[in-house]
C-alpha cells in the first residue's frame, strides 16, 4: 500500500505534466505521465555541440526543443572590430563543410557597396571552388545520414571523396579547410598550371564510380527504406512557411535555387538543373543531394572547358573604405541561402556584419516535424536538414 507522502508527490508530479501532455488521455485516465529526456549536446551522433529536450510517451517523440548557444562565438561582433578583408578569414569558420560558400557571401556583400568590377577568370574560379566544396559537404551529409542508420561503408567512400578535392585545396589555395581564397575582387591566387586537369581527372574518376559506391549500395535496400520513407515528412506549404532553403526545401517539391533564380557571379555562364523531388521525407533529401552532386559535376566540367583567361584580382588599392551605405549578397551553400547584410560608416571596419545561415534557419524544422516519430527517428530526421554547428551557433 503508498504512503500518503507517496501519492500526494506522485499527484503533484502528474499535475505539471498534464499542462504539456499531448498523449492519449487513457494515459492520464491510468495516472501516467510522460518522460522529460536530454539529448545531448555531448551525444556521438549529433552534429555538432546540440542539446535536445525530448518528451516521451513511451518511445514517441510529443515534444522537441532545440537549445542551441553551446558554440557561440561572437562572429558578427568580431567583424565589427576588424577590416574589411580581415573578416574573411572568420566566415571559414561558420559552416566549416562550405567554407568556399561561406567566403563568396561575404564577399559578395562588401563588393556590393563598391564599385569594382571582378575579372571573369575570379568568378569562373569562384564558381569552380564553390562547386567542388559543394561536392565535398554533400558526400560526408550521405555518409553521416547512413552511419546514423548503422551502415558504416559509405562514410568511408564519403570521406573518401572529401579527401580528394580537399587534397585539390590545399594545391590551389595552400590549406586543407580555412582557406581564406576567396577574396575582395577576385581570389587570392591563379590556379597552378596542372590543378585543372587535375581536377578534370578526379570528376571523370568520381563520375565513374559514383553510381556503385553512392547509388546501388543504398537505394533499394530494405533497412535504408524502412528507416527513412515518410520519415520527417513535410508538406511544401510548411516548409515555404518555415523559410527552408536548399535540399531541406527542394526535397518537397520547391522549385527554388539561388544560382538560377538570383543568378551572381558565373553561374549565368553555365548549365545545370535545379534538382527536386515530392517525398518531403528523409529518404527524398538523400535522393535530391545524390543528384545535386551529378549537377555539380556537370558545372564543374562547363568551367574547366570555358576558363576565361586574364587576371584573378580587381585593382582595389590597399585600404577598403566603402562608402556610408548597405550591402548584400547572397549565395546557394549546400544547406541552402546563405546571406550577409553589411553596413558601412565610411570607415574601414564594417558598422554591422548580419549572417543568415541556412543551419540555423533550417533547425526550427525540429520543433515541427520530430513529435509523432520514434526516438530513433531523431538522427535520420537531423540527416535531412543537415546542420552543421559552426552555424546555427554563429
Amino acid at each position: 500500500m503508498l504512503s500518503e507522502e507517496h501519492v500526494k508527490g506522485e499527484t503533484a508530479l502528474s499535475g505539471r505534466a498534464s499542462a504539456r501532455l499531448t498523449a492519449p488521455d487513457v494515459r492520464t485516465e491510468f495516472g501516467l505521465e510522460t518522460l522529460d529526456m536530454n539529448m545531448g549536446p555531448q551525444h556521438p551522433a549529433m552534429h555538432g555541440l546540440l542539446r535536445l529536450v525530448l518528451e516521451l510517451d513511451g518511445e514517441t517523440v510529443v515534444r522537441c526543443d532545440p537549445i542551441m548557444g553551446y558554440l557561440h562565438r561572437c562572429q558578427e561582433k568580431i567583424a565589427e572590430n576588424r577590416m574589411y578583408p580581415a573578416v574573411i578569414p572568420l566566415t571559414d569558420r561558420l559552416d566549416y563543410f562550405a567554407n568556399m560558400h561561406m567566403e563568396h557571401g561575404y564577399v559578395l556583400a562588401v563588393e556590393d557597396m563598391l564599385d569594382v568590377e571582378i575579372p571573369p577568370r575570379a568568378e569562373a574560379i569562384r564558381v569552380l571552388m564553390c562547386e567542388l566544396m559543394r561536392i565535398a559537404s554533400h558526400t560526408p551529409s550521405i555518409g553521416f545520414l547512413m552511419l546514423e542508420l548503422g551502415a558504416f561503408t559509405p562514410i568511408l567512400y564519403s570521406f573518401r571523396e572529401r579527401e580528394r578535392i580537399q587534397t585539390i585545396f590545399e594545391a590551389v589555395t595552400g590549406a586543407r579547410m580555412m582557406f581564406h581564397y576567396i577574396r575582395l575582387g577576385g581570389v587570392k591566387a591563379d590556379l597552378p598550371p596542372d590543378i585543372p586537369e587535375k581536377i578534370w581527372e578526379y570528376i571523370e574518376d568520381l563520375e565513374s564510380n559514383f553510381q556503385r559506391d553512392f547509388v546501388d549500395l543504398i537505394e533499394g535496400n530494405e533497412i535504408f527504406i524502412a528507416r527513412t520513407r515518410g520519415v520527417g515528412r513535410i508538406t511544401p506549404e510548411k516548409a515555404l512557411e518555415m523559410g527552408l532553403t536548399g535540399p531541406p526545401l527542394r526535397c518537397t517539391g520547391v522549385d527554388m535555387d539561388l544560382r538560377r533564380d538570383y543568378p551572381y557571379s558565373w553561374y549565368p555562364n553555365v548549365d545545370f538543373d535545379v534538382i527536386t523531388d515530392e517525398g518531403g521525407d528523409v529518404e527524398a533529401s538523400y535522393r535530391v543531394r545524390i543528384k545535386e552532386i551529378l549537377q555539380s559535376i556537370r558545372i564543374i566540367k562547363q568551367v574547366l572547358e570555358n576558363l576565361p583567361e586574364g587576371e584573378v584580382m580587381a585593382d582595389m588599392g590597399r585600404r577598403i573604405r566603402p562608402a556610408e551605405g548597405e550591402g548584400f549578397g547572397r549565395v546557394e551553400s549546400p544547406r541552402g541561402e546563405f546571406a550577409v547584410h553589411v553596413v558601412s560608416d565610411g570607415s574601414d571596419t564594417p558598422y554591422r556584419v548580419h549572417y543568415r545561415d541556412p543551419s540555423f534557419v533550417n533547425m526550427q524544422l525540429l520543433q515541427e516535424i520530430i513529435p509523432g516519430h520514434y526516438l530513433p527517428d531523431i538522427m535520420p530526421i537531423m540527416g535531412l536538414i543537415d546542420p552543421v554547428s559552426g552555424g546555427w551557433d554563429k
